[in-house]
């Protein structure tokens, strides 16, 4: 299975519409099973008009996921990720009790995003012996001695308000519904090597040999990448048509045009 992932926190741009042909194309390639997933545990920045965006840009692109919510209404009452809150809950009580002796180690960290600059604990968290039980505390894993750790120094599998992490969740999800296959943008290479990180400590199959992650290029726009947080234009707004976004995400595959 293949599967499409937004996050509603923002009007989707030309390069999630690419990305959401990209997976399309990968699942008529294989089972022809495609799940529409939407990452929605950023509460704070879920609008009801960035739902709805993402069933319209489908719709303009004429993608139909074969899983997943038909509309708004049915990801709120069946399809969110508060939904699979438990699942989340039980991998973080895996990740607690489950760590390689030898391997990527689970610590509590108190710091603020202004006191782990360059990735430096301010209260030397990896080894200082801070309980996993304290408060206000993020659980993160210790990537020292990983090639990860020059891009995503001990990330996060559980924020300081005890929800869960988009590594964690996404990984938890992918196992969850067996995703075989997906394209990712290449500016995402790190949070997958992180999702393989977690995989292993959760015990599951190595990701690597249950999915093959394809990182297509990113669409740049005045020398950077496309961004929702930076308020790139959406997709209906920039004047282009369905074959040209079917044509980037070919080109990012190298399939025929």
């Amino acid at each position: 299975m293949t599967r499409i992932a937004p996050t509603p926190s923002g009007y989707l741009h030309l390069g999630n519409a690419a990305n959401f042909a990209a997976n399309a194309l990968l699942a008529a390639r294989t089972d022809g099973r495609l799940l529409l997933r939407i990452d929605d545990l950023d509460r704070a920045r879920v609008r009801p008009a960035y739902l709805q965006d993402v069933f319209d840009v489908l719709d303009w692109l004429g993608i139909e996921p074969t899983e997943g919510p038909r509309d708004v209404e049915d990801f709120t009452a069946h399809w969110s990720q508060e939904h699979r809150m438990p699942l989340y809950r039980a991998a973080l009580e895996t990740l607690r009790t489950r760590t390689a002796p030898n391997g990527p180690q689970l610590f509590a960290c108190p710091c603020s995003r202004k006191e782990l600059a360059d990735g430096v604990h301010f209260y030397d968290c990896p080894t200082a012996g801070i309980a996993l039980a304290a408060p206000q505390v993020a659980w993160r894993i210790d990537t020292r001695g990983l090639p990860l750790h020059a891009q995503m120094p001990d990330f996060a599998v559980r924020k300081k308000d005890g929800r869960p992490s988009y590594q964690l969740a996404c990984t938890v999800d992918d196992y969850h519904y067996r995703i075989t296959t997906c394209a990712r943008g290449e500016d995402l290479r790190a949070s997958t090597a992180a999702q393989a990180v977690v995989s292993d400590l959760l015990g599951y199959p190595k990701l690597e040999e249950r999915m093959d992650v394809i990182h297509h290029p990113l669409l740049l726009h005045d020398g950077g990448k496309l961004s929702k947080s930076q308020g790139a234009g959406g997709v209906r707004e920039l004047g282009v048509s369905r074959k040209e976004v079917f044509a980037i995400a070919k080109a990012w595959l190298h399939l025929p045009r």
